[in-house]
């Protein structure tokens, strides 16, 4: 972990074991995952097509114009959106890649993200964070088709995205989209332009009369067609009716017989007044007529099951109806199939879920579903998994537990559910998920007043983290400033202490050091003031870390000292190893090294001891530093290069852009400068992806004292003008003085800057020898 890293306490990191589990059990393309996504397959019956001639040919027509990239199907529920789009999926041309993904139960963005990735045999991000980028470049690679069933459920009712995950990676295809195709079914649009849209009807006359005659009804086809205006799904559940309940002679006029013989009446009625309503009352009609010839375990299991959010299997039904026997849960559940109230998938185990409009219907007639959502609560619980959990799947059983106890609207027994695998979702990296699940949580209680709590607070916290984790540091800013207004206004000194260091640890990495120092400040006088020993090791290595980075090194040393003293007296490990790298670092740019290496080597051994893998690579990389400046060059790189195994199997980008820019001037230092500039480059890359302006304008430098030695001045001077941009958007003036400096060498102009406040401290870098200012310079990539 790097410096600032250390103040957010324990670092989450997405592991490469967990990611390999998850692309195993991505190889089987029907698994499920948590917020019920289902991958890779439709699994939507073509049997029985009818016409859908016109549509077929807009679509396909849009599929094969190239500046056409998003494609919306929009319908109410049960036109055959989703059967359509599985039509599409099955049959077009020119897409030998190809991606089914049904997000009708709110599917995780970061779980969508990662098994396309996967699927497709793309590389996946070692950060959570570059997932949206990821999957953006994953369809601009190769000719693919990707699918998005029951995109409602990603809306709010006025059309915008509960999640913003989802939201970015639409705004960003519609402006970059290229190659591939994405499909979205939708009863509802978003507020985004871009879409090309379908708008899905029933079916015309002949071909809905059709599909009733190749299901075997008799009748008067076609004006039961025009009746319901040709709506799929209502004319299958029609003829399921017929043919269950008649066998061997389904005829429409037996509809009177089965409880139908008002809909038409209702159906032609003035006051229902439009397309949608007549097909909801019809739908409702059939849907009741069909319900009432059910038994009544039947019945039971249906109302109940229906407070699952996408598939379940036949033990998740029977924990829902106790009274009866497995094995005749079981058999209820075909004889749903077959009656069309459920849908089957046959993967790895037998699994059931509704159409969305069935189970709107069921959700309704059942009514009050406290008694079924608490037994699904206790279903959960006992097949939930115990630590150490590996995977997200792992910890499902604790998600759904949320998911009922929110529908219960029991909100504080919600956030224990989530609370008990909160910290395995941020050390395993899983922020999208701690997003949505925290976001939640924070709009309702927030609508109800009830922001005055630790747990409300905790949930900020949690939030700000997450943010801050994927790189959305504006965002970190704005939740943590409200978890300090809700502090101040509550009183909690305590919690006070902890947003207003959580506050400086992201101006910290932005580079504004001098408003870090002020938050760092008043958290360490807060906790002084309550006596909180551990809170003022947290704002004394805050404080340190500024100094650090503002080159103020002997006040950086004197708050690590005092740091380190008080984290060895109350037997504060990690406080301890973050006050150790923090004095190391600055011993190596005192040119101390020995004392440096002794740190480091402390640092080490604790990290070590604590598990803590992060801290591993950062005393290592130390260590690195320490001997390169002894001029040991094999072992600074043994030590850099252990740096960086470490930070790409824990996916810590900013740590491997580190280790990278290390490398690059042991390198230098070897003189081997062709080396040097390979590393520099991909350090820059990196930086410049995670946002890192602080080490992107360190690679620029550094990379251009490499092209200078390469006789390379063009592209040194390029380089040196990149950096000297960047340190003064940072307001690091000496650094801004070094990179005029070698502008004005290379092109013998004025300076196109003035020297750095400060006239004894420039003075004391024209003292440097060339050796000297080379180890200077290489000391700036210590973090």
């Amino acid at each position: 972990m790097q410096l600032e890293h250390f103040c957010e306490g324990q670092t989450p990191v997405f592991q490469r074991k967990q990611r390999e589990l998850v692309e195993a059990r991505l190889g089987n393309s029907s698994a499920t995952s948590t917020g019920v996504l289902k991958a890779g397959d439709p699994h939507k019956s073509l049997a029985y097509w009818q016409g859908r001639t016109a549509e077929l040919q807009q679509l396909e027509q849009w599929l094969h114009d190239k500046n056409i990239t998003l494609i919306g199907i929009e319908g109410i529920g049960g036109t055959g959106k989703s059967t359509l789009a599985s039509k599409i999926y099955e049959e077009a041309k020119g897409f030998p890649k190809r991606f089914w993904a049904d997000v009708g139960s709110g599917s995780v963005f970061s779980d969508l993200a990662y098994q396309v990735l996967s699927h497709f045999g793309y590389p996946i991000p070692e950060r959570e964070s570059q997932l949206i980028e990821a999957l953006i470049k994953c369809l601009q690679s190769a000719d693919c088709l990707f699918i998005l069933d029951n995109l409602e459920s990603l809306l709010q009712p006025d059309g915008c995205w509960y999640s913003q995950f989802y939201e970015d990676f639409f705004k960003a295809w519609v402006e970059c989209g290229s190659r591939s195709t994405v499909i979205v079914t939708t009863r509802e649009r978003p507020q985004l332009r871009g879409f090309e849209w379908l708008s899905l009807k029933g079916l015309k006359i002949e071909e809905g009369t059709a599909l009733l005659a190749q299901l075997g009804i008799k009748g008067d086809l076609e004006a039961f067609t025009k009746l319901v205006d040709g709506h799929p799904l209502l004319l299958k559940l029609v003829a399921c009716l017929l043919k269950e309940e008649y066998p061997h002679a389904p005829n429409l006029e037996y509809l009177a017989d089965l409880g139908l013989g008002n809909l038409q009446q209702l159906l032609t009625d003035g006051q229902v007044v439009g397309q949608h309503r007549r097909e909801t009352v019809g739908m409702a009609l059939v849907l009741d007529a069909s319900f009432l010839r059910l038994n009544d375990c039947q019945k039971d299991l249906l109302l109940n099951v229906s407070v699952y959010r996408g598939s379940f299997d036949s033990r998740a039904a029977s924990a829902l109806t106790p009274q009866q026997e497995a094995t005749a849960i079981e058999k209820e559940l075909k004889n749903l199939v077959k009656r069309s109230f459920l849908l089957e998938k046959l993967n790895e185990q037998r699994q059931f879920e509704f159409q969305p409009v069935v189970v709107e219907y069921l959700r309704y007639k059942a009514g009050d579903q406290t008694l079924a959502h608490q037994q699904a609560i206790s279903y959960y619980k006992e097949v939930a998994k115990l630590p150490p959990w590996q995977t997200i799947d792992d910890v499902k059983a604790h998600l759904e537990i949320f998911y009922h106890y929110y529908q219960l609207r029991d909100y504080e027994r919600a956030f224990d559910s989530i609370w008990i695998c909160n910290n395995f979702l941020k050390l395993q990296g899983y922020y999208t998920v701690q997003v949505e699940l925290c976001e939640q949580m924070i709009g309702v209680w927030k609508k109800m007043s009830l922001k005055e709590n630790q747990k409300y607070q905790a949930l900020l916290t949690t939030l700000g983290t997450a943010y801050y984790w994927l790189g959305h540091y504006q965002r970190a800013i704005s939740i943590r400033q409200q978890s300090l207004e809700v502090a101040r206004k509550i009183s909690d000194r305590q919690q006070e202490a902890e947003s207003l260091h959580n506050l400086g640890t992201v101006y910290n990495l932005l580079g504004q050091y001098q408003r870090a120092m002020e938050l760092y400040q008043e958290s360490l006088e807060i906790a002084r003031d309550l006596c909180d020993r551990q809170h003022e090791v947290k704002s004394l290595n805050g404080l340190g870390t500024a100094y650090y980075w503002m080159e103020q090194y002997q006040k950086a040393v004197e708050f690590r000292q005092q740091s380190l003293e008080i984290a060895i007296l109350i037997g504060d490990l990690q406080g301890e190893a973050i006050a150790l790298s923090g004095l190391g670092a600055a011993y190596s740019l005192l040119e101390q090294y020995q004392q440096a290496i002794e740190f480091h080597s402390k640092q080490l051994e604790i990290v070590r001891e604590l598990g803590d893998r992060q801290g591993e690579a950062i005393a290592l990389g130390g260590l690195g530093t320490a001997y390169c400046g002894l001029k040991e060059y094999q072992r600074a790189i043994k030590r850099h290069q252990q740096h960086l195994e470490i930070a790409k199997k824990i996916g810590d980008r900013r740590g491997e852009g580190i280790s990278l820019g290390n490398l690059a001037m042991v390198y230098y230092c070897l003189k081997q400068y062709e080396q040097s500039t390979k590393f520099y480059q991909q350090q820059l890359e990196i930086a410049r992806k995670i946002g890192d302006h602080l080490q992107e304008a360190k690679a620029w430098f550094n990379l251009g004292l490499a092209l200078e030695n390469l006789n390379r001045e063009s592209d040194a001077i390029d380089a040196y003008r990149h950096a000297y941009k960047l340190y003064h958007l940072l307001g690091i003036d000496t650094c801004m003085y070094d990179c005029n400096k070698h502008i004005q060498q290379l092109t013998r102009a004025e300076p196109f800057g003035t020297p750095p406040q400060g006239l004894e401290r420039w003075l004391s870098h024209l003292r440097y020898s060339k050796e000297q200012l080379w180890q200077y310079i290489f000391a700036w990539f210590r973090q």
